[in-house]
């Protein structure tokens, strides 16, 4: 035990002297590594086992050096600092697009909050969001609807059996003439299709056209210009003269009906003098005028309606389009948290680099090389039997490798070995 406790005594006299310098001269290093080696051989005659505690005592003193000199650790970790500073801008450009998008998504369901709101207080005060729009279009479209219905029947019953009786119907058949057999007959549709097809259909669309050429009012209406004005001025007289071609035509059948041998032929000088032929004008005209009155009144109602229901929906479409920016941001968020989480994960490993030290394998395999190279050539040097120097160097081989294995030093392509300090 004397003569093992001399050996380390007498190794960290010199190694340990030299090891404190590691800042000179690399050579000097290596061959101070070297004498120790060859030193420590010698005094323990090779022994395998004092090798394996030499080699043990010159790592720990080295690592022990190496984590000590400050501006060697400073040198070895100014890598991982500066990867931690790239790391560092990573992440603050990370956080910047997360801040971003969370009030990209917040701003979204703010306004998908207020376009709710809009949809619900539209239908209480639908001037506030839509322009040239009365307060309550829904009832006074459907006032208007309840007022032009029974006007649409009426001139439908109108137009069928005045048309009828103007173009068809045979007067010479009928015993006194009246207005229910005149102008207004129950069966004149049903008379017209038993006259033929075509006189049915005839008799059946004239209504249609009339309200075809109030429709036609309604739309030129829409556009403010000289031009429209005219249009509608000649569709109203258009209508007139149909008019006045029914009730003259009746008024006819009337007059030769009635005529007596002494009395002259029907003209239009004699229509105008009719009662008759002025009522059936205006029964068709007037109720016509105020049926293009009452229509235009419920299309622009109904516009209206239809203003607020485009606002409801656009306002619903702007929703579903918000809806799905919402997804979007919130995957692209989902991303950049997971990115964030990553990168602050490789700023921690990278401080717990920086709060620890990295050990220069290389640079200590290298001088593990002279120590070991000092040792055998020390028992090749002091042992002439060649089988006992081979013994002592297979096993001293063997020890080298155990050694190289334990630390971890097996691989020179590291830079260095990072022994990271335990973060709370």
């Amino acid at each position: 035990m004397e003569a093992l406790k001399k050996i380390f005594i007498t190794k960290k006299e010199e190694p340990v002297k030299k090891v404190e310098t590691i800042s000179e001269d690399k050579k000097d290093h290596k061959f101070t590594f070297f004498e120790s080696g060859y030193g420590s051989s010698k005094q323990a005659s090779g022994n395998h086992k004092v090798f394996r505690a030499c080699l043990n005592d010159v790592y720990m003193d080295y690592k022990s050096k190496c984590a000590e000199d400050d501006k060697l650790q400073n040198k070895l970790k100014e890598p991982h600092i500066q990867e931690k500073g790239r790391e560092g801008i990573e992440l603050k450009k990370r956080q910047t697009v997360k801040g971003i998008l969370e009030e990209e998504i917040k701003k979204d369901e703010e306004e998908i909050e207020d376009c709710k709101n809009q949809i619900i207080d539209v239908k209480e005060d639908p001037e506030k969001y839509v322009e040239d729009v009365d307060k309550k279009p829904k009832a006074q479209f459907y006032i208007g609807l309840i007022v032009l219905v029974p006007i649409t029947l009426y001139l439908l019953v109108f137009y069928i059996s005045a048309s009828y009786s103007a173009f068809f119907k045979d007067f010479e058949s009928i015993s006194s003439l009246g207005v229910n057999n005149t102008i207004f007959s129950a069966d004149a549709l049903t008379s017209a299709f038993n006259d033929g097809v075509m006189e049915g259909v005839f008799v059946l669309t004239i209504p249609f056209a009339f309200m075809g050429l109030g429709y036609l009012i309604h739309m030129f209406q829409k556009h403010k210009s000289w031009v429209s004005y005219v249009k509608i001025g000649v569709l109203f007289v258009i209508t007139f003269i149909f008019d006045a071609i029914l009730a003259y035509l009746i008024e006819m059948k009337i007059y030769e009906f009635n005529k007596t041998p002494d009395s002259p032929d029907f003209n239009l000088s004699i229509a105008f003098s009719k009662v008759e032929f002025w009522g059936i004008i205006f029964a068709g005209f007037v109720v016509y005028i105020i049926w293009g009155l009452v229509f235009d009144f419920i299309m622009k109602e109904y516009e209206n309606i239809d203003k607020i229901k485009a606002f409801i929906r656009g306002k619903r479409e702007t929703i579903e389009n918000l809806k799905k920016s919402i997804i979007e941001a919130v995957e692209k968020l989902n991303g950049i948290k997971k990115d964030i989480s990553g990168i602050e994960a490789r700023i921690t490993d990278l401080q717990s680099t920086i709060d620890g030290f990295v050990f220069p394998n290389k640079r200590y395999l290298t001088y593990h090389a002279e120590y070991v190279k000092g040792w055998y050539l020390a028992v090749t040097d002091n042992f002439d039997n060649l089988k006992r120097r081979n013994e002592l160097l297979s096993e001293c081989e063997t020890i080298e490798k155990e050694h190289l294995s334990k630390y971890d030093l097996t691989n020179e392509n590291t830079e260095g070995i990072i022994y990271k300090s335990q973060l709370n």
